[in-house]
């Protein structure tokens, strides 16, 4: 018995062992088709977009400088002289010609002196023809010497001192008229009513503004803008301007000869044209394309990943013994613009740049190059 397990044990054993060979055979099979196959995939180049870097020596920058609406007629109207408002039929908002009525002054204590200056004017005008008339007689009687010589001397002066109160008794007419006219105040010019700054029955000085009007059609838009940028504005040239989704060509009338000691710009005034629908007050750009010095180039904002230190990294092509590769540069964003970016960094100038699909490499896998 003993001899017969002996013999059952032996060939378990045998068998045991040559399973495990077996097993130990096709498992490193396994691995090595599995690693002949992981070889291969990555050995397989991945296609890429590739485009070309083109290193250049400035690159245009799109900028935009804010400024406002004005009316090209903007008046603080007033009279020119005192007296209580009697009627103020100019409201705001309200559209008026030029000639319109506005505004009127009480009027009846120049009405009275007028009355008065034009009564003594008549008065002094028929003592001027009376004393005209006894002078002329007197030069006749002189001449045939039947009067003196003081006697008609004294009626010619007579006659002189009524004609020089005859010429201050007008200029007083004349002056008390002008106040009646300039007791109405008529529109300088077409435009709109922006502001009321005095009520009917208020008394007035000269100068006080009572209304604010403003040009109906002609407009200006003031923008600041830095020093440098005004020295390249050309007089008399059209610049884009925009106002909400409004765009605008404008011309250039003027530049301020000053620098604002608040914004540190000078003041760039520009006509719009007559079809613009603004109002005063209202922001406006100025857009303008600079041109900036910098070398660097231009690169898809999809060939960019993050880097170190604030820095950015870039896939290029290189070419190696075993084919062509990915290699890592580092380059610096110096300007953006919608999805393109201006770099500069260790790029060679005829550097080709993976465009897209980063996310795929890593730096020395190989790759297979899509011209763009």
């Amino acid at each position: 018995m003993p001899e017969t397990t002996h013999k059952l044990l032996s060939t378990g054993t045998w068998l045991a062992v040559a399973a495990a060979i077996c097993l130990a055979f096709v498992i490193t099979g396994l691995i090595k088709a599995n690693v002949q196959s992981t070889e291969k995939q990555i050995r397989e180049p991945l296609p890429v977009d590739v485009i070309p870097y083109q290193r250049t020596d400035h690159y245009i920058r799109q900028s935009s400088y804010i400024g406002t609406v004005r009316a090209r007629r903007d008046s603080a109207l007033a009279f020119e002289v005192a007296g209580t408002l009697e009627t103020l039929p100019a409201r705001e908002g309200m559209s008026v010609a030029k000639g319109q009525i506005l505004a009127t002054l009480n009027t009846d204590q120049r009405l009275a002196r007028l009355r008065a200056e034009e009564a003594n004017l008549a008065k002094i005008t028929t003592n001027l023809e009376l004393a005209t008339l006894k002078r002329e007689r007197l030069a006749d009687l002189l001449t045939r010497g039947l009067t003196s010589q003081q006697t008609f001397d004294d009626a010619q002066l007579g006659t002189r001192a009524l004609e020089q109160a005859q010429r201050a008794v007008s200029a007083r007419r004349d002056s008390a008229s002008l106040e009646i006219e300039k007791s109405t105040l008529k529109a300088p010019y077409s435009g709109v009513v922006a502001q009321r700054f005095a009520d009917q029955g208020g008394v007035v000085t000269p100068g006080t503004p009572i209304l604010r009007l403003l040009a109906q059609s002609k407009f200006e838009a003031h923008v600041g803008v830095p020093v440098a940028i005004g020295d390249s504005l050309k007089l008399g040239e059209l610049y884009s301007l925009t106002i909400g989704k409004q765009r605008l060509q404008a011309t250039l009338k003027n530049l301020r000869g000053d620098v604002d000691a608040l914004t540190l710009t000078v003041g760039a005034i520009f006509l719009l044209p007559d079809n613009a629908r603004v109002k005063t007050g209202e922001t406006i750009h100025l857009e303008l394309a600079e041109s900036v010095y910098a070398s660097g180039g231009w690169v898809p904002l999809s060939a960019l990943t993050a880097g170190n230190r604030g820095l950015w990294n870039v896939l290029a092509v290189k070419t190696t013994s075993q084919g062509e590769v990915a290699a890592r540069e580092s380059v610096e964003i110096i300007y953006s613009e919608n999805d393109q970016v201006f770099v500069a960094g260790t790029l060679a100038a005829d550097a080709r740049i993976i465009a897209s699909g980063l996310h795929r490499l890593s730096p020395g896998a190989l790759i297979a190059p899509l011209e763009d």
